[in-house]
């Protein structure tokens, strides 16, 4: 749990203490759905075992969802950090031992409250869907270990990192416009309708079944002024526009990308030879 010292200086020993075990419960339930077998507690904590990397990661993604659902608590914020990693262990009366272990307390460390924390290694054996939730994160070196572990998150929630500017009349940011046209389907999106999602699946708002495409794919976004293109797919997005009087294709992956003037991008493989490339005109 992420803030528990100070949960208990907030509420006193009594109520900070239920609540801590309403969070591990939440949590053990969590592992149990997926499969998952709590190994033990430790005050706030709590170590789990899964029999492969994505049971882990859904168990993860489960935990922190089940939590923000939770009905406010006054003056209270329970928040967890996660990390775990794939990997040979030993096991012994019921305890959990190796390297792996070291390197799942060190991302568990490394997380900020809401976040899940795991390694590169232990992301490349995630089901598709969830490859495409995570990006690369840091390097972190982990006791007993030699070379720095690639860290990666697991972005278990769409944020919307929108940023709206004020620099100027209210009229002016509204009125701007992106204008999106795939096939025979079309949409007009202004800053207030944003973020948006397209990819595969039904969740987002904008579905789109190219072959080559995530789940969820890209997220449009406006930042400052612009309107972004914030890809968090497992191929990446080629994004064709004009540059300096000629046309150029941009490879975005696991960036932001700014959308300006017009141009199309594609899901997954270059425009010139995809049937679903998305035009758009920022104007």
């Amino acid at each position: 749990m992420s803030g528990s010292t100070a949960l208990y200086r907030a509420v006193g020993n009594e109520r900070a203490q239920a609540l801590i075990e309403k969070t591990l419960n939440l949590l053990r339930e969590a592992t149990t759905r997926e499969g998952g077998r709590v190994v033990k507690t430790i005050g706030d904590e709590v170590m789990c075992r899964f029999a492969d990397a994505s049971s882990a990661a859904r168990a993860a993604v489960d935990m922190q969802r089940r939590l923000r659902a939770l009905p406010p608590e006054p003056g209270v914020s329970l928040k967890v950090r996660i990390g775990f990693a794939h990997g040979p262990t030993v096991e012994r009366a019921g305890d959990v031992f190796g390297d792996v272990v070291n390197v799942a307390a060190r991302l568990a460390a490394m997380a900020k409250a809401d976040q899940i924390l795991t390694t590169e290694a232990t992301m490349a054996l995630f089901d598709r869907d969830l490859r495409a939730m995570s990006r690369l994160f840091d390097k972190t070196p982990v006791k007993g270990i030699k070379e720095e572990v690639s860290v990666v998150q697991v972005q278990w929630e769409a944020r919307n990192q929108t940023v709206l500017v004020k620099t100027g009349p209210t009229e002016t940011v509204m009125s701007q416009t992106l204008q999106l046209s795939c096939k025979d389907q079309k949409w007009a999106l202004t800053p207030p309708d944003l973020p948006r999602w397209i990819g595969r699946s039904e969740e987002c708002e904008i579905p789109l079944d190219a072959p080559f495409a995530s789940r969820k794919h890209v997220r449009l976004e406006y930042r400052r002024g612009k309107f972004m293109l914030v890809d968090e797919s497992s191929n990446g997005t080629y994004v064709e526009m004009e540059d300096s009087g000629k046309m150029r294709v941009v490879y975005v992956r696991n960036e932001a990308f700014a959308l300006v003037g017009s141009g199309r991008f594609s899901l997954g493989t270059r425009p010139e030879s995809d049937e679903y490339a998305i035009s758009f005109d920022a104007g």
